[in-house]
């Protein structure tokens, strides 16, 4: 128990090391490229980015997960993936490259047909770190996966924004995605000592596939749900339009969900080693959710009343068209955390039945949801997925009850104090931001005072996350704050 929990704990500080400063760079290249490419080079990108995401959950197919899930895996079984993934990312790339045209003729962008044969080639790419990730991710290896990724980054960073000072254009984004995927395959071979046997057997990978196969369509659904928007606004408005929601849904994301994926990946194969500990395991979860909680409602409540000035600093006036998005991207994302964990209690133990049935029905019900906003307009059909949203997250707790005694009524009285206190805090904030002060000044004194306030209520509250949060800074700086005034030998 001791070692799972080091795992953990050490995982979290490298998942959340390599995603924090991914993001910092990430965020700072995407506000030098948002002035130097224009909004319908990332509504173009975007667009690209469905078919690619797509045709590389295909690729894995739920194999990934069901090496981690599965107790005991060998060279037979690791392999078998790896010449199937590898195999139907060739395909996949083949039919990309000869559909390409009719793709672009859809959308009326004849641009796609070069641009989609080009990044089409991040699936083959892709299909040689499948297995390795998966084996990584399965002994909880994050500090390689920290080097890795950060390495990635970093070069692809550098390459995406010297082209784009180059007036490539859109083709800075294209090869900046390649670079990145091409530096991962480096850095997983040259740090994880697997490498694919001549050996392939379709027993192992029926065997894997009863449990895969489940995963991949429930995976399946929430790629379609979360490319949705790109496809119907691609479709139905423009690139540019497009490119606006995708910059606009940059911040909350940022902050919001690449959190929750941090948390979901390394608690994944964590819950997976406890799979006969019920009664553990529910208490992680609720110090989970009361944590997400705390974190998330309170980036919500300084995000959604700071929206324009964000915006106009950030991204410059030109982008001011993203702040409505913004704002109900706000309200999507604050219940993505907790759907993560809702599927991840289903799919680390095993029931990815289960997964299937909940996500199927959740996300076939967000999907009409917004197929019905979209008959309205654009900013219904967005803020129709935070309905979605909400029901996804009410669906996918089903099961917690039956399986670790872990309700939706439990999941509400830990959520609520704060949710409410970060309503008040909003509210507070929005307040401020009427007074009118230049936009530096709003965002430093009213999100410092937010911040304050949200803090300070919570420990007068003792809500749990602040409580342990302060005992953890008092336990961390004890020895600088009272070892200069102590005679004592301890310090």
């Amino acid at each position: 128990m001791n070692s799972i929990k080091s795992k953990v704990i050490s995982g979290i500080f490298w998942q959340y090391a390599q995603r924090l400063s991914a993001q910092i760079v990430q965020f700072i290249v995407s506000l030098i490229l948002a002035r130097l490419l224009l909004p319908e080079d990332f509504g173009t990108i975007a667009i690209i980015g469905v078919f690619i995401t797509i045709s590389n959950l295909f690729i894995d197919s739920g194999f990934g997960n069901a090496l981690i899930q599965k107790k005991n895996i060998d060279d037979i079984d690791c392999s078998s993936v790896f010449y199937l993934n590898l195999i139907i990312s060739i395909i996949l790339y083949a039919i990309l490259f000869c559909s390409a045209p009719y793709i672009a003729s859809f959308y009326e962008l004849s641009i796609l047909t070069p641009l989609l044969r080009v990044q089409a080639l991040l699936l083959i790419v892709m299909a040689f770190t499948c297995v390795q990730n998966a084996i990584l991710v399965r002994n909880m290896e994050f500090k390689k996966n920290f080097i890795i990724n950060i390495s990635a980054v970093a070069l692809s960073s550098i390459v995406g924004v010297v082209m784009a000072y180059t007036n490539c254009g859109v083709w800075s984004l294209v090869l900046s995605q390649l670079t990145m995927q091409i530096t991962c395959v480096i850095g997983y071979w040259s740090l994880i000592g697997w490498r694919p046997k001549t050996i392939f057997s379709w027993n192992r990978i029926k065997s894997l596939y009863q449990y895969s196969s489940r995963i991949f369509a429930g995976s399946l659904l929430n790629v379609l749900y979360n490319n949705i928007y790109n496809i119907i606004i691609g479709k139905q408005y423009s690139a540019e339009l497009l490119g606006y929601y995708n910059r606009g849904v940059l911040i909350p994301t940022i902050l919001v969900e690449n959190g929750a994926n941090t948390l979901n990946s390394v608690m994944f194969p964590a819950l997976a080693s406890m799979q006969d500990e019920k009664e553990q395991i529910k208490i992680i979860i609720q110090k989970m959710v009361k944590a997400v909680a705390f974190i998330v409602f309170l980036l919500i409540a300084i995000l959604m009343p700071l929206a324009e000035p964000l915006v106009s600093i950030l991204l410059t006036d030109r982008w001011l068209q993203a702040v409505p998005f913004l704002r109900i991207a706000c309200i999507t994302v604050c219940f993505s955390p907790f759907i993560l964990i809702n599927t991840s209690i289903l799919t680390s133990l095993g029931y990815s039945n289960l997964y299937l049935k909940a996500t199927s029905f959740a996300k076939m019900l967000a999907i009409g949801l917004i197929f019905l906003g979209a008959q309205f307009n654009i900013y219904i059909m967005v803020a129709a997925g935070s309905v979605g949203a909400l029901f996804s997250m009410i669906i996918t707790s089903y099961w917690n009850k039956k399986l670790i005694k872990y309700s939706l009524w439990n999941f509400i009285i830990n959520i609520t104090p704060s949710a409410i206190l970060a309503i008040i805090t909003g509210i507070g904030l929005y307040l401020f931001t009427l007074c009118k002060y230049n936009q530096w000044s709003t965002i430093l004194i009213g999100g410092t005072c937010a911040i304050i306030f949200y803090s300070t209520i919570s420990y007068w509250l003792k809500l749990e996350p602040m409580v342990l949060f302060i005992k953890t800074l008092k336990s961390k700086f004890k020895y600088f704050f009272l070892c200069p005034f102590s005679k004592t030998k301890s310090c």
